[in-house]
C-alpha cells in the first residue's frame, strides 16, 4: 500500500486538532462505547493518518458510524482531541466523495462558503423581488425542482462512497441481499438510532437533533409537494397543513436555537469546536424555520394578500434556493445518507470477506 506522508496534514485542513499530540495509547478505542471488534475506532484511524494510509482513510466506514459523543476526547491523556480527529475526516471524505471538488475548497477556505450564500441569498432575493408574474406559481415550480438536484447530486455521492468503500478495496461490485441488512440500513437511515449509543446519552443534543430532523423532513414534504400556497390560499390557524407548518418551524427554530446556544457557549464536548461550515448549517436551518413561520403567521392573521406576506414568501424561496445549492449537498446534512449507508456497506463487506455477498467483478461476475 503506497503512504502519503502528507496525509496527516491535510486532515488537519479539515479541522482537525493537534493529532500528532497522540501516543497511539488506545484509550479512545477502549471507551468508545460505538467502537467494534469489526468496526474498531478512532485509534486505527489515527493510525493510519500519521502513517500516511491514504486509500485506507479513503475506503473507511468508521468515521460514519461515529457520532461525536466526545468520551474519546474527554478521556484523552494527551488532549489530542480524536472526536474532533472523526469529525475532520468525515469532512474530509465528503470532499473525496464530491465529484465537483467544491466540498474541499469551501471546508479548507473557511468562510468562503458563507460569503457566497449571502451573496447568493442577495441575488435570488431580489430576483426573486423583481418578479412580476404569478410567484405562486414560480415557487411552486421551484419547489418541485429541489428533489430532482439534491437527488442528481446525492447520486454522485453515494455512487463515489460505493466506489472508495466497496468496489476498490473489495475489488469488484459487492452488495448484501439479505433483508435484515436491507433492514437495519432503513432502520438506522429513519432513526439514527446509534445516536443514542454513547455510554452517556446527552438527551438535550438527541432532541434537539430529533427536533430539526423531524422538522426539517415536515418541510421537505410541505416544499417537494407544494402543500402550502400561502399567496393563493387563505390557511386557518388549525387547518391540517398549518399544524404540520407549526412543527416544522417551531421544531427547526427550537432544536436549531438549542444548537447554537450550545455552539456559543460550547457546552458539550462535541460543541466545543466549529467549522464554518457548522454555523452556516445551523444558521440556515434557523433562518428556513423562522421565515416559514413568519411567511404562515402573516396568511394566517392578514391573508394571501397581504403585501408582507409577498416579500417574506419571496425571502423564504430565497433562503431555501440557497440550502438547496449550496449547503445541501456540501456540508454536513448528508451525514444522514452516509450514515445509514455505512451500516450496509460494512454487512457488504463481513459478506465479501466470507464469500457469502453477492459478486460482480470488475472483469467477469461469478
Amino acid at each position: 500500500m503506497k503512504v502519503n506522508p502528507e496525509l496527516i496534514d491535510e486532515i488537519k485542513k479539515y479541522g482537525a486538532f493537534d493529532i500528532s499530540a497522540c501516543f497511539n495509547c488506545g484509550n479512545c478505542t477502549a471507551v468508545c462505547p460505538l467502537s467494534k471488534e469489526d468496526a474498531s475506532f478512532p485509534r486505527k484511524l489515527i493510525r493510519a493518518g500519521h502513517v500516511g494510509m491514504e486509500e485506507k482513510i479513503g475506503s473507511a466506514l468508521e468515521p460514519w458510524h461515529c457520532y461525536y459523543c466526545g468520551e474519546c476526547s474527554a478521556t484523552c491523556p494527551r488532549e489530542a482531541q480524536p472526536g474532533e480527529y472523526m469529525m475532520a475526516l468525515r469532512r474530509y471524505l465528503i470532499a473525496k466523495y464530491d465529484i465537483t471538488g467544491l466540498s474541499k475548497i469551501f471546508y479548507k477556505t473557511g468562510w468562503l462558503q458563507t460569503w457566497l450564500a449571502l451573496g447568493m441569498l442577495a441575488f435570488f432575493y431580489w430576483l426573486y423581488a423583481s418578479y412580476t408574474g404569478d410567484f405562486g406559481a414560480l415557487a411552486g415550480k421551484i419547489e418541485l425542482a429541489f428533489p430532482v438536484y439534491v437527488t442528481v447530486a446525492l447520486g454522485g455521492y453515494v455512487l463515489n462512497m460505493y466506489r472508495h468503500a466497496v468496489v476498490k478495496p473489495l475489488g469488484g461490485i459487492k452488495a448484501s441481499l439479505k433483508p435484515a441488512h436491507i433492514y437495519e440500513t432503513l432502520v438506522h437511515g429513519f432513526t439514527q438510532k446509534n445516536f443514542n449509543g454513547c455510554e452517556e446519552t446527552d438527551l438535550v443534543r438527541w432532541a434537539a437533533h430529533l427536533l430539526v430532523m423531524s422538522g426539517y423532513v415536515l418541510t421537505l414534504l410541505i416544499s417537494n409537494l407544494h402543500l402550502l400556497a400561502p399567496l393563493d390560499k387563505h390557511y386557518g390557524a388549525f387547518h391540517p397543513v398549518s399544524l404540520l407548518v407549526w412543527y416544522a418551524g417551531f421544531g427547526i427554530l427550537v432544536g436549531g436555537g438549542v444548537m447554537s446556544l450550545r455552539r456559543v457557549f460550547k457546552s458539550a464536548e462535541s460543541s466545543k469546536f466549529s467549522h464554518p461550515s457548522d454555523w452556516l448549517f445551523v444558521v440556515t436551518m434557523f433562518l428556513i424555520g423562522a421565515s416559514l413561520l413568519f411567511t404562515h403567521y402573516l396568511n394566517v392573521a392578514y391573508g394571501p394578500g397581504d403585501p408582507l406576506l409577498a416579500k417574506v414568501y419571496r425571502l423564504n424561496i430565497a433562503i431555501e434556493t440557497v440550502w438547496i445549492i449550496l449547503i445541501v449537498p456540501f456540508t454536513k446534512w448528508i451525514h444522514i445518507f452516509f450514515r445509514p449507508l455505512a451500516v450496509y456497506f460494512q454487512h457488504v463487506k463481513k459478506e465479501a470477506e466470507a464469500g457469502t455477498a453477492f459478486s460482480l467483478n470488475l472483469g467477469g461476475t461469478k
